[in-house]
């Protein structure tokens, strides 16, 4: 039996990856990773860093020899931060982590005989919409970027995963702060969750130097989190602290400063003190809630302002970076320790493996101490998953799901938190319990992800210039945003009626 199963696995792999190669497009992403537009608010606390295994039983007992087709992102776009490598591997491996990718597609095949195939592409998307309009089954989920999903579902090439009946994405191998926030008049089009690691790794948080903190006798940060007192003006005052003009010549990117940002990071920014673009109402419509009081323009003059404040903050935008690579360009300065913090998701964690200065993680800072909670975006650049539709029928790719994600949670999420982030890449306790607190707050805007009529965009375009964007950029788009929301709310109902 066993042999069948992985000569049908083999078979299906071959076919699959012969019906691609003509699709592929190898047309290489100049863009860089856009480190920005990361998303809003969820009270829901579902993140389990160290699940209870718990047996899910499944109404189909045998797939038949079933092939699970997932199709992501080329490791040639966006410098490879966000291709898929724990969907599938080749073998069994000495590493943690791709030991357990391959123990989920082992689990997969022996208990419910189904297998695997992962392939990718520099545009999953257009792929799929190719798929969709020429009536080919040639994928079942796409992971893509998912400040595209929301587009792409407005198009009829997603499923509605609420009317897939064999998925509960009530289930917590889903990520419910993505479900709740994310699920526009009640419709999921795309989520994460144990599927994949990807929004794991794409949790935007901070590093920062302990070597420099402690040699200048800063105020730990960790102790200022242990004590709620881990907020925006404690960070900026930090920052300020940080900066020394080695060569007396003006601050440039030799000399010691508080952190590295660029304009798309600003989103990133508004979220973790408390400002979302958008929020979802009791009828699950969005809502155009940017810079709607006096405090949320105190907030927007505040980020901006550090954020343009180049005598305290290493400008990507201000230096060309070798390679294009504005991000690791400035995390390079971080790693030889010329920046007290640096900004990035859990991906990039491995850039600072050689790093001479000791270094921890933190959460991104609060307003001040009233903030309820800890605000943590997502990289719009990071894969959610989406069904693809193809077929007039899901319920068999329901259950692959439901069981892929559940085996997720239970073998490759744990290996990447644990084994790979807190034991090999984390220097301190500290450190790993920080992970566990940012985890546990992420949040989601779906405002950050449509962008609507630009107005995310307007704020960069001004930042990139070293301008605090003014209050009038954003009034004057609410009008006509208001009119494209309850338009395209109508547009998502609409899909596949």
């Amino acid at each position: 039996m066993k042999v069948k199963r992985i000569l049908s696995m083999i078979l299906a792999v071959l076919l699959f990856a012969l019906s691609l190669a003509s699709c592929e497009d190898t047309t290489v992403d100049p863009g860089a990773p856009d480190t920005s537009i990361d998303p809003p608010v969820s009270d829901n606390d579902v993140t389990d860093t160290d699940p209870v295994q718990e047996g899910l039983v499944l109404e189909m007992t045998d797939f038949d020899g079933a092939v699970l087709r997932v199709h992501g992102i080329s490791k040639n776009r966006n410098f490879g931060y966000y291709s898929n490598d724990d969907i599938w591997v080749e073998s069994d491996s000495p590493d943690p982590f791709y030991s357990s990718v391959y123990a989920r597609m082992q689990d997969c095949l022996d208990e419910y005989n189904f297998s695997i195939a992962y392939t990718d592409s520099m545009r999953p998307r257009d792929d799929l919409a190719s798929y969709v309009s020429g009536g080919l089954d040639a994928i079942d989920v796409i992971c893509e970027e998912w400040k595209l999903m929301y587009n792409a579902s407005l198009t009829g090439t997603l499923v509605d995963m609420k009317d897939v009946h064999s998925m509960d994405l009530s289930q917590k191998w889903y990520d419910q702060n993505a479900v709740t926030d994310l699920s526009i008049a009640g419709r999921t089009f795309y989520t994460s969750g144990d599927f994949s690691v990807l929004d794991d790794k794409g949790v935007v948080a901070l590093y920062f130097n302990k070597t420099m903190a402690s040699n200048r006798n800063m105020e730990s940060p960790y102790d200022l989190v242990a004590n709620n007192q881990w907020t925006w003006d404690k960070f900026t005052e930090m920052c300020r602290d940080a900066v020394d003009d080695v060569n007396g010549d003006g601050i440039d990117e030799d000399d010691y400063v508080g952190m590295y940002t660029v304009d798309g990071q600003f989103a990133n920014w508004m979220l973790c003190i408390g400002e979302k673009v958008a929020t979802l109402n009791n009828d699950l419509i969005p809502e155009y809630s940017w810079l709607e009081d006096s405090d949320s323009v105190t907030k927007l003059e505040a980020v901006a302002g550090f954020m343009t404040d180049y005598e305290h903050v290493f400008n990507g935008r201000k230096y060309s970076a070798p390679d294009g690579n504005i991000y690791a360009y400035g995390r390079a300065k971080f790693a030889a320790g010329k920046h007290l913090f640096a900004f990035g998701g859990s991906n990039v964690i491995a850039e600072f493996s050689d790093m001479e200065d000791d270094f921890g993680i933190i959460p991104m800072p609060k307003w001040n101490s009233e903030q309820s909670r800890y605000y943590h975006s997502i990289d719009t650049t990071t894969p959610m998953f989406a069904i693809a539709n193809t077929k007039s029928d899901y319920t068999t790719l329901g259950y692959m799901i439901e069981y892929f994600s559940y085996e997720g949670m239970n073998t490759v999420t744990p290996a990447f938190k644990e084994k790979m982030l807190k034991r090999r890449y984390a220097q301190d306790v500290e450190s790993a319990d920080m992970l566990d607190l940012i985890y546990s707050t992420k949040a989601f805007d779906i405002g950050h992800c449509c962008d609507w009529k630009g107005v995310i965009s307007a704020a960069h375009t001004q930042l990139k210039a070293g301008r605090v964007p003014k209050l009038s950029t954003f009034t004057r788009l609410k009008s006509a945003i208001v009119t494209e929301i309850e338009q395209e709310y109508q547009d998502i109902l609409n899909v596949g009626q």
